[in-house]
């Protein structure tokens, strides 16, 4: 495992605003939300304002299947700040998820370069709930 327990007081709290509202409605109903391209239909992520394919606007929220890839990731030793300290070390990586877009999250679990991930949900007391990505097909953490 990654050292991140998700019972633990550790989790960073997530803070929405206007333009994240949908992926965090998402995550608390345990989906990963991404958006989509009106115009071409690519896939895009969350945090997308314009489409890369054909620089459309005109973006819509849609749930995604919630299964990735882990593309690289690296084991965090020494906490960036203070929010962090309890959960070193702990596992981020890229996952490319089954629609095509990249995302940069958690990772639990043993990675491994190609490795399948599902989507998991970390609901903290305080905050916003958020997905994190788990290596292999098992049971939720």
């Amino acid at each position: 495992m990654s050292g991140i327990d998700r019972g633990a007081a550790g989790w960073p709290v997530m803070r929405r605003d206007g333009k994240s509202a949908e992926f965090f409605d998402a995550a608390r109903r345990g989906e990963v939300a991404i958006k989509k391209c009106a115009g071409c239909g690519v896939a895009l992520a969350p945090e997308a304002m314009v489409c890369t394919d054909c620089a459309g606007t005109e973006l819509t929220w849609v749930t995604a299947s919630g299964a990735g890839t882990l593309i690289t990731w690296t084991v965090v030793h020494k906490a960036p700040n203070r929010a962090y300290q309890e959960l070193v070390p702990y596992t981020v990586g890229v996952v490319e998820l089954a629609e095509g877009p990249w995302l940069y999250a958690a990772i639990l679990g043993e990675p491994s370069a190609g490795a399948a991930l599902r989507a998991d949900f970390v609901h903290p007391a305080d905050g916003e709930s958020y997905p994190v990505w788990v290596v292999g097909d098992g049971e939720p953490v």
